[in-house]
């Protein structure tokens, strides 16, 4: 992903993540731009995980 694609709000959204989170978005080489679809990625990729609730 290139950070400096990303829209204000999405941006904002990503910084906010953990150090983990923001990680594996980065090395996923999802394209991704805005924060809808930023927030869709990480709510899928944590859905799975046990004990883990995503609340966006």
């Amino acid at each position: 992903m290139e950070l400096e694609k990303l829209t204000p709000e999405a941006r904002a959204f990503f910084d906010s993540l953990t150090p983990a989170m923001k990680e594996s978005i980065m090395q996923s080489g999802v394209k991704l731009t805005n924060k809808n679809d930023l927030e869709r990625y990480v709510q899928n990729h944590l859905s799975g995980a046990p004990g883990v609730t995503v609340n966006l």
